[in-house]
């Protein structure tokens, strides 16, 4: 399974950073066309509004999965081992909750957006359904991988169990 997730997380990655760079691209024209021809590009904005839910919900497994998160270590670097690691279960526990509901609420709207055909009013008419069913692809993914370190923490030796020096005589 860690293959599986660790594989559809690098999928995943390569589609949000195609994502930033066909916003970057998007961004680009529109300024372009409306600084020197007059002209913006319809839709850029819905797009970008798109876009943007997969560049962050796509990228968050990948990002998780380094532990490569922004972190505020201020209380966890002043624990002992024992208390670093049940944060970090704590941390992972708590992950998995937020994301399972994300998931399993952005499956509900996403599915049902892509029922009705949800597009977005604007300038041109955008669909709604793709950004909400990458939304909960991510998310799913998101948990798939927080599972994953959940039970990694879990197998872990902890600290306070560790047989590293022999007890004293």
């Amino acid at each position: 399974m860690t293959a599986l997730v660790a594989r559809l997380g690098g999928l995943a990655i390569g589609l949000a950073g195609a994502s930033l760079l066909a916003m970057t691209l998007l961004g680009t024209i529109d300024i372009v066309g409306t600084k020197f021809f007059s002209r913006p590009l319809p839709g850029t904005f819905e797009a970008t509004e798109a876009l943007m839910v997969l560049g962050v919900f796509l990228a968050l497994p990948y990002t998780q999965a380094r532990r490569q998160h922004i972190a505020v270590n201020l209380v966890v670097t002043r624990l002992g081992p024992t208390g670093q690691w049940a944060l970090d279960v704590l941390a992972q526990a708590l992950t998995l909750g937020v994301f399972a509901l994300l998931a399993w609420r952005g499956w509900v709207l996403g599915l049902n957006s892509l029922a009705v055909r949800e597009y977005a009013s604007g300038i041109i008419r955008f669909p709604v359904y793709p950004a909400k069913l990458a939304l909960a692809a991510g998310a799913t993914l998101m948990v798939l991988q927080s599972l994953l370190d959940l039970v990694s923490a879990f197998r872990a030796e902890r600290p306070d169990q560790s047989h590293s020096e022999p007890p004293p005589i």
